[in-house]
């Protein structure tokens, strides 16, 4: 007798937790979809040095996100975006801190180098988005130990 290898599509996909994670879900890939739009009509208008490249960048990361946010939802994954995004390993953290505080620096820089316009404005957003991630990741790495205790 021949036995399937396969999983029963029950055991594949993730287990429902009502209406309310489906919209948030949903939610957000409209969020993801409406940011990578306004990147497009960002560098389309390019106003200003740099525009073009941040709406472009914009927009790309924002499909990029949607992709994979999608992706780990058919994989089965935890269905919120601090699993998602975030580590759990303390190598992990500590490569995060230093790869976020090289890219915060450098948003600092260009947006020193620049009056006004998008490459201003995206730097500022790069050194406090960096900011963000790196105590969110902070937060996540030590809840996750004490939850462990």
């Amino acid at each position: 007798m021949n036995q399937s290898t396969t999983r029963p599509v029950a055991e594949t996909e993730p287990p429902e937790a009502g209406h309310g994670a489906w919209i948030a879900f949903w939610a957000s890939l409209a969020v993801l979809f409406y940011l990578a739009v306004l990147g497009a009509f960002f560098a389309s208008a390019d106003r200003a040095p740099g525009d073009y490249a941040c709406g472009l960048i914009l927009s790309i990361a924002a499909i990029a996100l949607a992709f994979m946010r999608l992706k780990n939802r058919f994989d089965g994954g935890q269905p919120g975006w601090a699993s998602f995004l975030l580590v759990d390993g303390m190598a992990n953290l500590a490569a995060v801190i230093v790869v976020f505080v090289v890219v915060g620096l450098a948003g600092l820089f260009i947006a020193a180098g620049m009056e006004h316009g998008g490459l201003h404005d995206a730097g500022i957003a790069l050194f406090i988005a960096s900011g963000i991630a790196v105590f969110l990741s902070l937060k996540h790495f030590f809840d996750g130990l004490d939850r462990q205790n």
